[in-house]
């Protein structure tokens, strides 16, 4: 095909050399005969029609040359584009294969606390169920001692109000015996005094007699007196045993109380493991600066500018504070922060992590000659409750935006 193109080109320009271009031919002869031989003026028109395909043979040559060229740099570019986007895919790739070897080991870790706090949890409802079973069985040997204790104490009260009435009886007894010695003794002295002295011996054999009586008497009362003694005795005993059963049954009643306290106090802790473990799995926040037209100073405080974040992506927990730019402990714990700022090569940047009021870990980035500077770090902290962290700006330091973020990895 080249080779016919390159003789109709060398044709083409054997015959233009010599071509007349204003030629005029005669009409065709009207025999058809005559008009099917080849004539100078027919040979002409080819040669034209040849020269005219030639010319536009050479645009069309040109044109597709220039497509060409622009097709071979777009080509050139697309392959520049398609390496720096390979690279970058691979640079990301990388960073993600880090990142998510990072998460994974993060999530073996939660797992194994997850685990440990979980059979800590077991060990203490196990405790609180045998303490509660202990204090059941106490609770049924108390009843049982007050029952026992509420009998003995019905029997020594019974016996009791028989001695007090025997007692009785027997004082009415011995005033009844006294009041008719009483009487006979003074009738006798008035016989005797009414008498005469003929009756003296009989009065001294009667003397005899009463004092006899009164001895026995005496002793009658003595017995009484004796029996009284040891009844009293006996009910001093008693009084003194219901008294020790009083004391036991304040000590069980204190020991039940203590029990009871013991508990609540178990009870407080495991309410406080699962709101720590409740909390701990919900404490997260991330935070960035809304960008602006310029740099970013933040408002003052001190001698250096602290960055209020006040666009919330994520507070899980509420513990951060998206007016004042400050993190609150809500409880005890290890925590991990992460901070990043951009600004501009015309100005120094940078910030620092604070710990209530303390520097801990900063980034500085001069100025230079690039366009613009990005600073970023990660510290771990160990925080008390209610600790603060945030983050400021270096003195004379600029910003155009910055990213904060937090989480628990654990509570202590």
């Amino acid at each position: 095909m080249d080779m016919k193109v390159f003789l109709l080109l060398g044709l083409i320009g054997l015959v233009s050399c010599d071509l007349p271009f204003k030629r005029t031919c005669s009409r065709d002869p009207e025999d058809p005969n005559t008009r099917l031989q080849p004539t100078e003026c027919t040979n002409y028109k080819n040669i034209e029609y040849i020269y005219k395909l030639y010319g536009d043979l050479e645009g069309i040559t040109n044109t597709l040359n220039t497509d060409s060229n622009k097709q071979k740099q777009n080509l050139s570019q697309l392959m520049e584009d398609f390496r720096k986007m390979k690279e970058d895919i691979s640079e990301t790739n990388k960073t993600q294969s880090n990142v998510i070897a990072t998460l994974k080991n993060k999530v073996s870790y939660l797992e194994a606390q997850n685990q440990i706090l979980s059979e800590n949890f077991n060990q203490i409802e196990r405790r609180l169920d045998e303490s509660q079973n202990q204090l059941m069985e106490n609770k049924g040997k108390l009843q049982k001692l007050e029952a026992k204790t509420e009998a003995a104490f019905n029997d020594t009260k019974e016996l009791l109000r028989l001695y007090k009435s025997e007692l009785s009886n027997l004082n009415t007894t011995a005033r009844n015996l006294l009041l008719r010695l009483e009487a006979q003794l003074t009738a006798e002295v008035e016989k005797i005094k009414n008498t005469d002295k003929a009756l003296e011996a009989k009065l001294t054999e009667q003397k005899g007699k009463i004092d006899e009586l009164g001895n026995e008497t005496n002793k009658k009362i003595k017995n009484v007196e004796d029996r009284l003694t040891a009844h009293n005795n006996t009910v001093n005993k008693h009084t003194t045993e219901i008294e020790t059963l009083n004391i036991v049954i304040a000590e069980l009643k204190l020991s039940l109380q203590t029990k009871s306290i013991v508990d609540a106090i178990l009870k407080g802790e495991v309410d406080k493991l699962k709101a720590a473990v409740n909390t701990w799995q919900k404490v997260a926040f991330s935070a960035s600066i809304i960008e602006g037209p310029g740099v970013f100073t933040g408002p003052k405080t001190g001698s250096s500018s602290t960055l209020i974040f006040n666009n919330v992506f994520t507070n899980i927990g509420n513990a951060y504070n998206s007016q004042t730019g400050i993190f609150t402990a809500p409880v005890k714990g290890v925590y991990q922060f992460t901070f990043m700022t951009f600004g501009y090569s015309s100005y120094t940047s940078g910030a620092i992590l604070v710990k209530n009021g303390i520097y801990q870990v900063s980034t500085w980035e001069f100025q230079g000659p690039d366009y613009s500077d990005t600073t970023s770090n990660t510290v771990i902290l160990q925080l008390n409750q209610d600790e603060t962290v945030n983050i400021i700006l270096w003195q004379g330091g600029k910003i155009h935006t910055a990213v904060f973020s937090g989480f628990l990895l654990f509570t202590v």
